[in-house]
């Protein structure tokens, strides 16, 4: 055998019998992980009654339109958030779509005023199938133009939001 060979023959039964070998053992783990990402959804029903009020010129108060289901995961919470619209903001405004007359009302949600920005909701913990009520509330007005059908329309938006 050349010398070269040798040589390297030797470092070879050297390094098996230095090194240790892999045993099988009595227990083996593995570790599993997995996540689990922040999901809210909502879910707005109307009451009966909400569409095609018979007459808004009388007024009303804590009118029952809505019923708002909550739920979000967020260990940090989430928003919920109404607007109009027509009136762009946290209030109504029932417009006219043939005479463009205007009614405004006010948003209750789950029997408080939505304030100004719209935040209806502000948790800072998770909530499940948490039910909300949408009431709103108008002033007669006997000036409004009269209409032969259901033509003063406004649709509220609500959106729910993790922290």
């Amino acid at each position: 055998m050349k010398p070269k060979y040798k040589l390297l023959l030797i470092i070879t039964t050297l390094f098996f019998i230095i090194m240790p070998r892999a045993q099988a053992a009595q227990v083996g783990t593995v570790t599993i992980t997995g996540a689990v990402p922040p999901t809210c959804d909502i879910v707005v029903t109307p009451t009966a009654g909400a569409s095609n009020i018979p007459d808004i010129s009388i007024g009303a108060t804590d009118k029952q339109v809505a019923t708002v289901n909550e739920n979000c995961n967020d260990p940090n919470g989430y928003t919920v958030t109404v607007a109009g619209t027509h009136s762009g903001n946290h209030t109504g405004l029932f417009v006219d779509s043939a005479s463009s007359a205007s009614l405004p009302f006010t948003i209750s949600y789950n029997g408080a005023n939505a304030p100004v920005g719209g935040v209806v909701t502000n948790a800072t913990v998770p909530g499940f199938n948490l039910n909300k009520t949408v009431a709103i509330t108008y002033s007669a007005n006997n000036t409004l133009a009269s209409t032969s059908g259901f033509t003063y329309a406004e649709t509220l938006t609500f959106t729910i939001t993790a922290k």
